[in-house]
């Protein structure tokens, strides 16, 4: 376990608060690296950072050393208990009550994001200054069950009213946790949330509250992604379809769970003074889920080039010395956002074609141990224990020289760093056609372009398509060098995280010293 931050009360003013849901310092990944070397990388600025987790059992451990500049760190889990206190009703004015349950209805009910936006701010406003008023109220006032059967008869009068009650109270839990502990947050001159949701959430009340800046960067598009992981969800109570069903009801619970983040999202866009992406695919997606053209701007990843020299020559003095190996490699976590199990597929058919080729994959597998164990039923139904490794976590310029190429094969991206990191080491990459992998492969301006294709992009979900990719790079050395130098030309003209560091460093000086 790395060394643990000081949680502890401080009386320093932070000039930049990171708000981060499921990511760092709990949670090994490209978005989590990228927080460190921001912070690593600007040692003037002070950092502190407030994490949003599901549990504590799962998101427990540090997994990254602490910066000096990094003073201080705050967690909250959405799903612990509630306590017995904050279950209980409080005993509250008829007239506190009536005001709290007509901007419900108002909130519930409206049409118009803005009005709507203005509403919520409302209610947090009544909630902050009311605390007394508890989770038990929303439990038990008439008032609470009065609006839950006119919002119910209004647009759910013929799905199961019992799952219906269930899926609104467990929408609501995490949200009046964060809201009723958001006096946890670090205090800071500037806020910075890397998505919208629930980490979006807290910077949208936050921002609002203290009239501090607030600044939004979107790796992948937040509400896209939930919005894919609930419609595959297992974990979402599917009623019993009945043959008079008029229509499919399936789909209902998943709808109110896709309503709740994308209000979240309309929240964190309009209330954010910066909205940074990283490619225009990305700001295009913004734009559609409610985000203000004229605040994006496309800041990319970045990383230190010359940190994978040495990757270079000791993947270049492998491979000489191994004429006919052929390793692919996967990077990243172990879940289904990934699509690990589509990969296994493909290498199913890569197998058939180049027996002695092997596939590693690098990453934690803890996260989401049913699909892992998923993943490894799939290995052993396709008879695949010889062929297919997991490696586990280890450090990327550790992992390159001992792959040949590298695959990427997941659902949605951002601008994925590991890409970046491949490219740096000379490694061709085999990725989907998802963020900002398009222009990474093949180039974002005429210049880039003109530097050749670093890999081959493919399709999602589309396992020989993949397939033939990787037997191709595989299969061809020359090919292999040759895209693995237009990767590192890449990198080092278009994607120095010296230039991204000075953009950011830019707005948070700004800010803080006028905030």
């Amino acid at each position: 376990m790395i060394q643990q931050v000081d949680s502890s009360p401080t009386q320093s003013l932070a000039d930049v608060c990171f708000i981060l849901e499921g990511t760092y310092p709990h949670v090994r990944g490209g978005v989590s690296t990228w927080v460190h070397q921001l912070i690593e990388g600007m040692p003037n600025i002070r950092f502190a950072t407030f994490f949003i987790g599901a549990d504590e059992i799962s998101t427990s451990e540090y997994y990254y050393e602490r910066p000096a500049n990094h003073i201080h760190h705050e967690k909250i889990y959405l799903f612990d208990r509630l306590s017995d206190e904050e279950m209980e009703p409080a005993p509250l004015s008829q007239t506190l009550l009536n005001s709290f349950y007509t901007k419900l209805e108002h909130f519930y009910t409206e049409k118009d994001p803005h009005a709507q936006t203005e509403e919520f701010f409302e209610i947090i406003k009544l909630i902050l200054e009311t605390p007394e008023l508890t989770f038990g109220n929303l439990c038990h006032d008439q008032q609470a069950w009065n609006l839950l059967e006119k919002i119910y008869y209004k647009y759910l009068a013929n799905f199961s009213f019992l799952d219906y009650f269930w899926t609104v109270r467990f929408l609501h839990i995490p949200v009046w946790r964060l809201i009723r502990h958001c006096n946890r947050v670090p205090q800071a001159h500037v806020y910075h949330t890397i998505s919208t949701g629930y980490a979006g959430l807290v910077g949208a009340i936050l921002a609002r509250q203290t009239k501090r800046p607030l600044i939004l960067t979107e790796h992948g598009i937040y509400t896209k992604e939930r919005i894919l992981e609930i419609n595959r969800a297992d974990w979402i109570y599917e009623p019993e379809r009945r043959f008079s069903d008029p229509g499919d009801q399936s789909q209902k619970l998943r709808e109110l769970w896709i309503a709740m983040f994308r209000t979240f999202g309309i929240f964190a866009y309009r209330t954010s003074n910066y909205i940074y992406t990283l490619y225009e695919g990305n700001a295009k997606l913004q734009v559609e889920f409610g985000a203000s053209e004229k605040k994006i701007e496309v800041i990319p990843n970045g990383i230190h080039p010359e940190r994978f020299d040495q990757a270079i020559q000791n993947r270049r003095a492998i491979r000489t010395s191994s004429p006919n190996r052929k390793i692919a490699g996967f990077v990243g976590r172990v879940v289904p956002i990934k699509d690990i199990k589509m990969l296994l597929r493909a290498w199913g058919i890569v197998i058939t074609k180049l027996p002695s080729a092997r596939l590693q994959i690098y990453g934690p597998e803890e996260e989401d141990q049913d699909y892992y164990q998923d993943c490894n039923e799939i290995i052993k139904m396709l008879h695949l224990e010889e062929s297919i490794l997991f490696m586990g976590s280890s450090q990327i310029d550790r992992i390159m020289p001992e792959i040949d190429v590298m695959v990427l094969t997941s659902l949605s991206e951002g601008l994925p760093l590991v890409v970046l990191e491949a490219f740096a080491a000379e490694v061709p990459v085999v990725c989907t056609d998802v963020g900002a992998c398009r222009e990474l492969i093949f180039g974002r301006t005429a210049e880039d372009k003109a530097l050749g294709r670093a890999g081959m992009l493919n399709g999602t979900s589309m396992p020989q398509d993949t397939a033939e990719s990787l037997t191709t790079i595989l299969g061809d050395r020359k090919l292999q060098d040759k895209m693995g130098a237009v990767g590192r030309q890449r990198v080092e003209k278009f994607y120095r995280q010296t230039d991204i560091l000075n953009q950011y460093h830019k707005v948070y000086t700004k800010d803080a010293l006028q905030s």
